[in-house]
């Protein structure tokens, strides 16, 4: 009986110090556990810009255009590249493609027709219900956006564009529209700058400035382009 006391107290006292052992190197563990730090990696997004354009500078008669028929639309896929991510104020570069029209619509009875190399505006023969000049471009913006820590995000930047196609759209009142593709002196390549603002997630204002004309020198009107609207 005594050697059995004798084994039962030793594999108690044997047990009691295993469990003391464990606990103390699991309290060790988490006293010297260092808390992760969080990468930020690049992400991809998909958006769509939806405003109005017009042209600006010294326009030649029959170059007004209709404020809200005249609209820009840009289908966007872009990359957010983190460059500062310490602290509250956050930095990134956001570039990619994006495809993008710029719907000129004229007042009235105005066209717009290419002769000899120049561009003319004339009224038509018939009342129009619209009459205007579409331009389609694959552009580039680099933008470098700030992202505060109230949740306000700045951006700024330029991009790059190619025409890809252009054409006009007329249609009579009561009648079918009549399309004719075509340059319409208009620049193969065009650049300009480009302002972001918003809040955390909401919807952004946009604003875009080409400060050089889109038609060639010489064979257009001497025209900028300002864009206004929502990145949604």
């Amino acid at each position: 009986m005594k050697t059995f006391k004798h084994l039962l107290t030793t594999a108690l006292v044997a047990a009691s110090t295993a469990v003391f052992a464990q606990t103390t190197v699991v309290i060790s563990t988490d006293s010297v556990a260092k808390p992760r730090r969080t990468v930020e990696r690049i992400t991809s997004d998909f958006s769509i810009y939806v405003g109005f354009n017009n042209l600006g500078g010294s326009l030649p008669a029959g170059y007004d255009l209709r404020p809200i028929g005249s609209r820009f639309v840009a289908l966007a896929w872009q990359k957010r590249i983190p460059l500062i991510t310490n602290g509250s104020t956050k930095l990134r570069l956001v570039t990619g493609p994006e495809i993008a029209w710029n719907n000129f619509m004229f007042e009235g009875r105005n066209t717009l027709t290419e002769q000899n190399n120049q561009l003319i505006v004339e009224p038509a023969n018939v009342d129009l219900r619209k009459s205007k000049l579409v331009t389609t471009q694959l552009n580039l913006p680099v933008i470098l956006n700030l992202r505060f820590k109230s949740g306000l995000t700045l951006g700024a930047g330029a991009y790059v564009g190619m025409r890809l196609d252009s054409y006009t759209k007329v249609k009579p009142e009561g009648g079918s529209a009549v399309r004719t593709h075509g340059s319409f002196n208009l620049n193969p390549v065009r650049w300009g700058l480009t302002s972001e603002l918003g809040y955390r997630g909401s919807a952004k204002l946009f604003f875009r400035y080409e400060p050089n004309s889109p038609f060639r020198a010489g064979e257009g009107p001497d025209a900028s382009v300002w864009s206004v609207g929502l990145k949604l």
